[in-house]
């Protein structure tokens, strides 16, 4: 596929993707009779923050925030009824994101300069809507969570029970000169380059901890009624509220509430006392040893 093609397909497949969601939320704001649950925060339970609505905002998060982890998306347990359009605007949708996915995909075939530059147009181009998601603390787009697709259910489930999976760490012990490598794979900025300076402070013998954080996922055990009696199981990863047809008058699926973040503190990995508390190279979570650990 030429370039000005490929220009065309990423740029129209996001405009159809903000299209979309935007008309799949406004459905959800109007199903307002109908049930629905999400895991909710002590601070929004006291602000009021309603339930529909923190479904919504969830949905519409195709931007990082300013304090969120690169390689974290947003996610959050929920049980949201939906009236048949909003069921068809959820798959509509679901689609748009699909297409973005691809179109973006389609990028790799080319030089990283034009894919940067492809980007860059993109942002430009819906400029108006990256500034209104920086001022509500967004920073820039975030690929993972446009991606990801609307959980939904064909027909209602008896039982949805949710859990978290555990999370850990993990410690993968890098030579300076990787380091210096994948800083320099970065784009050029006053960090990397910050970065790049306090790692020519180095040795070139010493070996750094790039540590990265696997990230806790949310699943969903659903159990359905089958006929003759029969019970019907599925597992599901649920990383946003769950979509289930209902009428009116009809009730969420029985659940036990959860948290909406796993709840407990992280036991770290004994490797862990060997690295030092701060982060050395934030850009590519490198940190140093305590000194008696820094070479081979």
């Amino acid at each position: 596929m030429s370039l000005p093609l490929l220009r065309l397909v990423l740029l129209e497949s996001f405009e159809n993707l903000l299209v979309t969601l935007n008309g799949f939320c406004t459905l959800l704001r109007q199903d307002v009779v109908l049930p629905a649950w999400v895991s909710r925060t002590e601070e929004e339970v006291r602000d009021g923050l309603e339930t529909r609505l923190k479904a919504v905002d969830l949905y519409q998060s195709l931007w990082y925030e300013d304090s969120q982890d690169g390689r974290e998306t947003l996610t959050c347990p929920g049980i949201i009824g939906a009236g048949p359009e909003t069921m068809v605007a959820a798959r509509q949708c679901n689609d748009a994101k699909d297409a973005f996915k691809a179109a973006v995909l389609a990028l790799k075939t080319l030089p990283k300069p034009e894919v940067n530059a492809l980007m860059m147009d993109l942002h430009k181009r819906h400029e108006t809507v990256a500034a209104a998601m920086k001022r509500m603390g967004a920073a820039r787009l975030h690929l993972k969570q446009a991606y990801r697709r609307i959980p939904l259910l064909e027909q209602r489930p008896e039982k949805i029970g949710f859990t978290w999976s555990k999370q850990g760490r993990t410690i993968q012990r890098t030579r300076v000169s990787e380091a210096r490598r994948l800083l320099q794979q970065r784009r050029e900025t006053p960090q990397v380059q910050l970065e790049l300076q306090r790692l020519a402070s180095l040795p070139e013998n010493e070996v750094l901890a790039r540590v990265r954080r696997v990230c806790p996922h949310l699943r969903a055990n659903l159990v359905f009624a089958g006929p003759g009696g029969r019970v019907n199981r599925r597992l599901m990863q649920t990383p946003l509220p769950i979509l289930i047809p209902l009428q009116a008058g009809e009730r969420l699926p029985e659940f036990v509430p959860i948290a909406p973040e796993p709840v407990g503190n992280l036991r770290l990995q004994r490797s862990d006392v060997r690295i030092e508390e701060d982060v050395f190279l934030p850009s590519i979570r490198a940190y140093r040893y305590r000194e008696r650990y820094r070479y081979e």
